[in-house]
């Protein structure tokens, strides 16, 4: 008889963060009453089309060749420089591969020891603290919180924790609140890192739809020398979704990452490539001005829904999010999930970016400004008809 085999997943699996939709019910009853259809104002979706009259040959789904991708790393260094006056290496300080996630991986993978400590934002996007706890390392959370306007707070970095970490983890625009550090507060950030000897990778996938000057940690002076910027191709140049990005920085960050790159696949097809090359040439492109100015009609849209289910709005700039703070002491996942069932509207809690999202919740201005009338309708008719129950009951 062959026995079946009983394997336990690794501890760390175990501490990875729970996922972002982890407060949705995973066993919706079936009923044979037709449920109302899902309004999702949180998700994420980028949404910018591939032209239609598009020609994809079998040639231009072939691997691209060197002297294409050395081109758009030319090109990558040309659009750091215009942007931030910083040359770049084009041999040494430009990594081309997968995704942002993978990227970030692939840096955690080649730094990271088992028991290392890595700083990652609380408030913060769920990807760093997963990163890190795939490779081993121990996260130790700076805050991000109301009580800075959601700007971080680095005073750890000049404790004794920080005399022994290796990583810190940035993102600027941050996910979720909008918020954004200027080049002032980058530098102050890079000389505290350069003193600590604590490397810093930012994630800066917002950065060119956010609505606000540039700021970067690579254009800060010496910033290369401390860290990495990791970027989305498509969401640096407003192009349809395309599954690779690129880091730009130090030398010695670049060189881990390229070894530990090859565990993945590297297929880039020559025709994202040759995207990827239209993109930078034409940006800012008109899809990045649309973009905004979809992101700031789906702001407004979202404020009025904000009003009627008397939530402040926390967010200022132009960014893919918006951040609303709940009143009277409001549960977020509460919220969130009384959304969810009782108008099949999808938000996000703010507790699922780390405890200082308690009372807050975050929507995703990729919906559309329909997608905000349509959800503002239906709770409003809902909320017509119940106070119109109370008052009968009377």
């Amino acid at each position: 008889m062959i026995k079946k085999v009983i394997i336990d997943k690794a501890n760390r699996t175990y501490q990875f963060p729970p996922d972002i939709f982890s407060f949705l019910p995973d066993n919706d009853k079936p009923s044979l009453i037709k449920k109302t259809e899902l309004i999702d104002l949180g998700k994420f979706n980028w949404n910018v089309p591939y032209d239609k009259e598009l020609t994809i040959t079998p040639a231009s789904l072939q691997p691209a060749s060197a002297k294409k991708t050395e081109e758009l790393k030319e090109s990558i260094a040309d659009f750091v420089y215009e942007q931030h006056q910083v040359k770049i290496n084009t041999k040494k300080e430009i990594f081309i591969g997968g995704g942002i996630t993978q990227i970030l991986f692939s840096t955690a993978l080649a730094y990271i020891e088992p028991g290392d400590i890595v700083f990652v934002p609380e408030l913060g996007f769920p990807l760093y603290r997963k990163v890190t706890t795939a490779a081993g390392g121990e996260t130790v959370s700076y805050s991000v919180s109301s009580k800075t306007n959601w700007k971080p707070d680095f005073k750890k970095l000049s404790t004794r924790v920080g005399h022994v970490s290796r990583f810190l983890f940035l993102n600027t625009p941050h996910n979720p609140t909008g918020c954004t550090l200027n080049q002032s507060e980058l530098e102050k950030l890079v000389a505290i890192a350069s003193k600590e000897n604590i490397a810093v990778i930012n994630d800066a996938a917002y950065q060119s739809i956010i609505g606000e000057p540039n700021s970067s940690l690579i254009g800060t002076k010496n910033g290369k020398r401390i860290g990495l910027e990791v970027y989305s191709f498509s969401y640096q140049f407003g192009l349809p979704r395309l599954p690779f990005g690129f880091a730009v920085g130090s030398k010695e960050i670049i060189e881990g990452l390229s070894q530990t790159a090859t565990l993945f696949s590297k297929h880039i097809p020559e025709y994202y490539v040759d995207l990827a090359l239209e993109g930078i040439r034409e940006y800012p492109s008109d899809n990045i001005a649309a973009l905004q100015k979809q992101f700031s009609k789906s702001k407004t849209e979202a404020e009025k829904l904000f009003e009627l289910l008397n939530i402040e709005s926390g967010t200022s700039n132009i960014s893919p999010f918006i951040w609303g703070k709940l009143s009277k002491r409001k549960s977020a996942n509460k919220f969130a999930t009384q959304l969810f069932r009782k108008y099949r509207i999808l938000t996000i809690p703010g507790t699922v970016f780390g405890n200082n999202g308690e009372q807050f919740i975050r929507l995703s201005l990729t919906a559309s400004p329909s997608d905000y009338q349509q959800a503002y309708s239906r709770i409003k008719k809902k909320l017509s008809l119940l106070i119109k129950s109370e008052t009968t009951d009377e």
